[in-house]
């Protein structure tokens, strides 16, 4: 039996370990996914609705490129094509990129 018909080993997705790690995963996750909101509202009462639609749209779009740049720099290559949530790439990415921890 040859190597080439057995399926590739999928890797599950990092645990986070530790107080610091952690945090840096929380933080990260929020200015991810919370940030464009919060600014584009802040930005819309303070100064213009349009401002504010203008500027969430525009920090959505910036979210979703680094969440991208976070996917490939840190999920094995066989695995780029599945779905994953925002805060599992920021999982992978942390435990990954940040805390060099080994698994269990």
């Amino acid at each position: 039996m040859s190597d080439d018909s057995l399926p590739p080993l999928i890797e599950l997705v990092p645990r986070v370990r530790g107080f610091k790690c952690r945090l840096i995963m929380i933080v990260v996750y929020t200015a991810i996914s919370f940030m464009p909101l919060l600014l584009g509202g802040w930005l819309g009462y303070t100064y213009n609705v349009w401002i504010g639609i203008a500027f969430f749209l525009f920090l959505t779009l910036v979210s979703g490129i680094v969440s991208s740049k976070m996917r490939i720099a840190s999920i094995p290559l066989v695995q780029r094509e599945m779905n994953y949530s925002t805060l599992a790439i920021v999982k992978w990415y942390v435990a990954k990129n940040i805390c060099f921890e080994e698994r269990s």
